[in-house]
């Protein structure tokens, strides 16, 4: 049986080549329920029949059926009629949050059990509201989708957001979902594990795109928590380690992250000189901000980089610092800027530059496995290798350190040891893999500051 990670999808046929599905629903949060929306292709419930729960336990034609005893859902995919694009399956609450879970498993079968989506409470904060996971037609074809997105309000705020009507309460309380009779705890997702707490600065919304991949806010993708937003449809992850961008104008991307693309679209390198002179010269002396590609027209690109794992988090209005190796593409609305760190240092580590992204926007990147990350407190600040480190926050200005002593301790050794210093309050993104920066041939005959000349190329 396939377990579904966090925002990976699958095409049906190659879990089974059946159409009639099982899908059933299992948690240990006392007082759940369990529903299905049946959506368009633009998100939308077009007909309230379509939404199956414990009050309307059938769609009109029996496409679409639920058992409350069991918390299953009967499928017939080839009956759906043709509005019908997207099955959305849910869980809700009335008033506990979906934290207090110990347990939340959504089995796909035909009936014997062929993909598994499982999550926990502390992927949550105070959701009564998850998107567990999703099938919908794309291309031609069913496919499959974790998405495991929570919603701030319950079962009536998820129905106003997918379009549908509010009827009177019923009259009897709905049905339980069947409990899990054990808790297994799920792999790791591809986001980092939550912090102790939340960090301080204000959270942009995460939405999931149109295919069922769920691009996670700043703060959900650090901590977990409740903030939610629309849904988009620019970035959506094909695999673990391949995104898939939706080209409606501009895109900027990693060089030589592209592996596809479809559609009338162009290809072109950042100019030394856009942005001005001053990013221009960080530029030409730091060699941490790779070379950018614009992608611009319409299609959809494929990208990739190395098989690293990725991630999509969506800003709104903050700010995220990134090394420049691990930003794979961002969203053209999305401003960026090259920051130097404090110490002059920092040169000999060849990370003496970041980027910052800031605004309004999706931006996907990416690490040597799965990421981890660390919440820094005031007075206690947190040490990392420069060559395992993604991103930080906002707030923290980093400093190089150099400390002979724990060559032995940090990074291969074998020399000074460099580290990053990080104080203040806020996080700090590590993957677990030192990732040596190549030198060009300019910086080991010329040193960075050979790069100069490129500024009159």
């Amino acid at each position: 049986m396939t377990q579904l990670q966090r925002g990976e999808k699958r095409k049906l046929a190659d879990l089974t080549p059946n159409r009639t599905l099982t899908v059933q629903v299992t948690t240990d949060h006392a007082g759940a329920d369990v529903s299905v929306f049946g959506l368009n292709a633009d998100r939308k419930l077009q007909d309230d029949r379509y939404f199956v729960f414990y009050n309307q336990l059938s769609s009109p034609g029996g496409e679409v059926t639920l058992t409350p005893a069991t918390g299953t859902f009967t499928v017939h995919l080839d009956r759906l009629p043709a509005g019908v694009e997207r099955l959305m399956f849910v869980v809700t609450h009335d008033s506990a949050p979906f934290s207090r879970t110990g347990a939340l498993t959504l089995t796909l079968g035909d009936p014997q059990p062929r993909a598994t989506v499982t999550l926990r409470g502390a992927d949550f904060g105070t959701e009564r509201a998850v998107m567990i996971a999703e099938v919908y037609r794309h291309a031609g074809e069913w496919r499959v989708a974790s998405v495991g997105q929570g919603f701030a309000g319950g079962l009536d705020a998820l129905l106003t957001y997918f379009g549908g009507q509010i009827a009177d309460a019923p009259a009897s309380p709905p049905a339980p979902v069947a409990p899990a009779p054990t808790y297994t705890p799920a792999p790791p997702a591809p986001t980092p594990s939550p912090a102790a707490s939340p960090p301080p600065a204000s959270a942009p919304s995460a939405r999931h795109n149109a295919h069922g991949s769920a691009p996670v806010s700043l703060r959900d993708f650090l901590a977990r928590t409740a903030e939610r937003d629309n849904p988009g449809d620019v970035f959506e992850l094909e695999s673990s380690k391949m995104l898939e961008v939706k080209v409606n104008g501009r895109i900027w991307s990693k060089m030589g992250a592209m592996i596809a693309y479809t559609g009338n679209m162009t290809f072109k390198r950042e100019g030394m000189l856009e942005g001005g002179v001053m990013k221009a010269l960080m530029r030409a002396v730091s060699q941490e901000s790779g070379p950018l590609v614009k992608i611009e027209g319409r299609g959809t690109c494929y990208l990739a980089d190395q098989g690293k794992e990725i991630a999509i988090m969506r800003l709104q209005g903050d700010a995220l610092n990134v090394n420049g190796n691990d930003l794979l593409a961002f969203e053209d609305s999305l401003q960026h800027d090259i920051v130097m760190m404090h110490r002059v240092a920092g040169m000999a580590a060849g990370g003496l530059f970041s980027v910052r992204l800031r605004g309004n926007g999706m931006a996907a990147i990416l690490s040597h496995g799965k990421p981890l990350t660390l919440r820094v407190t005031p007075g206690e600040p947190i040490f990392t290798d420069p060559n395992a480190t993604i991103a930080w926050s906002e707030h923290l200005q980093p400093q190089i350190r150099v400390d002979a002593s724990l060559r032995s301790m940090f990074g291969r050794g074998g020399g000074e040891t460099l580290q990053m210093v990080f104080q203040g309050d806020g996080f700090v993104i590590v993957q677990p893999y030192e990732e040596v920066p190549e030198i060009s041939k300019s910086s080991s005959s010329g040193g960075n500051l050979g790069n100069l000349g490129d500024l009159f190329d």
